[in-house]
């Protein structure tokens, strides 16, 4: 799972001003111990025996760090702590590659297994901390931090500390920062980022459906079948939009209409041109004139409520039968993953896949996500394409 801080495109300027979007500004945390707090907003849901590493890049001339990268992995037995950190070693590489200056790794082992005695723990701690630095060693970044968090995130040990270790006997037992006490976790609440019970949750509100909404949109399919050329595709784009981006409902007739329209695989690639126009390899060049221009009316994606939109998406997968939900659940999972929501884009792409195993698009994202390959994201990606003289990875 890879998730990314939250980011934005300014709409085109050709678009009509009630369609433009917004940017939001970049927060700021102050130490380690304060992105700890939030990190369960940032991935989605609490977190329960993980592993967490989150990369950031230094400025030297500003001291300032900004977040490229951070992902999660299940805590395993001690003895295949290294064996799960380099599950995170491509995508780490690849955050470090995109920064100039130095990058930086935090290292969080939360809910590390223990006992009375402490061996356990000690034996837990020590694998943790060599595997931290072969990671850092094989991706040439530096572990500036590494804690042990327990008590459901309430206490947290550092084990390397601002880049310095913390030898055994000095380690100690604190009280951690809680959201709460964050000023960011209110901002990230505001921009609809909320933390999930679990990943669990998280993956039932991928699944939810709501089966009287479907139905009714299957007797308004039964019905656009006997006549498919009175589909009006600006109307059911229109319909679209206004319900991602404005929460306008849109009728069963529109539901059905939405689902059997992203079944046609140019109307997919131009709505995620549209919505994801960072994603330049999207060919809309051969895509009919007409088509483009319809899709060019199309609302862009709310940047400042990311998650509401995306929320709406996932309630529309929900309203419709479930065969045709899989292009939907594509464009979600695309969306989440350019977004760097990589946990609810997996989910999102497993239930596509599941939906329709042939997706060849679900499929491509599928490997994506598997390696933990970056999306393109505005300056970050920039700064790739001038220091590798080409073109960053998609």
């Amino acid at each position: 799972m890879t998730t990314h801080e939250p980011g934005g495109r300014s709409s085109d300027p050709a678009i009509p001003a009630h369609h433009t979007t917004t940017s939001p500004a970049p927060l700021r945390l102050s130490g380690a111990a304060q992105l700890l707090a939030v990190l369960p907003q940032l991935l989605g849901y609490r977190l329960e025996r993980s592993i967490v590493v989150v990369v950031t890049g230094l400025d030297p001339v500003t001291s300032m760090a900004e977040m490229t990268f951070t992902g999660r992995v299940d805590l395993p037995e001690t003895e295949h702590l290294d064996e799960a950190l380099q599950r995170l070693r491509f995508a780490v590489q690849q955050a470090a590659d995109a920064w100039p200056g130095v990058t930086l790794l935090a290292v969080y082992g939360i809910d590390l297994p223990q006992d009375e005695s402490g061996e356990v723990q000690a034996q837990a701690t020590e694998g943790l901390l060599s595997a931290a630095q072969r990671l850092a060693e094989e991706t040439g970044t530096h572990v500036h931090e590494l804690m042990l968090v327990r008590d459901g995130s309430r206490e947290l040990c550092r084990v390397i500390d601002s880049g310095d270790h913390v030898e055994a006997p000095l380690r100690r037992w604190e009280a951690a920062p809680q959201p709460q006490d964050v000023p960011v976790a209110a901002d990230l609440v505001l921009r609809g980022r909320s933390a999930l019970p679990s990943r669990s949750a998280l993956a039932a509100s991928v699944r939810r459906r709501d089966e009287a909404a479907a139905r009714a949109s299957a007797v308004a399919l039964a019905v656009l079948d006997l006549a498919p050329e009175r589909i009006d595709l600006g109307h059911t784009l229109s319909a679209l939009g206004e319900w991602v981006a404005c929460g306008e409902e849109p009728s069963a007739r529109d539901r059905a209409a939405i689902a059997l329209m992203l079944h046609d695989r140019e109307v997919r690639d131009a709505v995620l041109a549209r919505w994801l126009p960072e994603l330049d390899w999207v060919d809309v060049a051969r895509t009919p004139e007409d088509l483009v221009a319809v899709v060019a009316d199309l609302r862009a994606w709310p940047a400042t409520a990311y998650r509401e939109g995306l929320d709406r998406l996932l309630v529309l997968v929900s309203r419709v039968p479930y065969p045709l939900g899989g292009p939907l659940l594509t464009i979600a999972a695309m969306v989440a993953w350019t977004r760097g929501d990589g946990t609810l884009a997996n989910e999102a792409c497993d239930l596509a896949l599941e939906i329709d195993p042939d997706s060849r698009l679900a499929g491509l994202l599928r490997q994506a996500l598997d390696v933990g390959l970056r999306p393109p994201r505005g300056r970050t990606a920039g700064r790739a394409a001038r220091r590798s003289g080409g073109r960053p990875a998609a």
